[in-house]
């Protein structure tokens, strides 16, 4: 999968799961989703398993937090880390 293709399906599925109703536009990659409130530690548990299933990844408890899920950006960088991207 490519990275477009990663940030595209992960924004898809913060809308749909987290911010059903809210315009596309306000989201962006850098967009701080835990530290703003907008995600909790319960929608990173939901989120975990999206980006194992979808990306096929297996991701590790230290990928789960703050550091690694707080933005777009950083979900798309640890997809990549875990070899969930492929060269475009």
């Amino acid at each position: 999968m490519t990275e477009t293709a990663v940030r595209a399906d992960l924004r898809r599925f913060i809308l749909e799961s987290f911010l059903p109703g809210e315009d596309p536009a306000t989201l962006s990659d850098s967009t701080p989703l835990v530290t703003s409130g907008i995600l909790t530690s319960l929608c990173l548990v939901e989120l975990t398993t999206f980006i194992e299933e979808s990306f096929s990844v297996e991701l590790r408890p230290a990928d789960i937090g703050v550091e690694q899920m707080d933005t777009i950006d950083l979900m798309t960088d640890l997809v990549r880390r875990r070899g969930g991207l492929r060269e475009s």
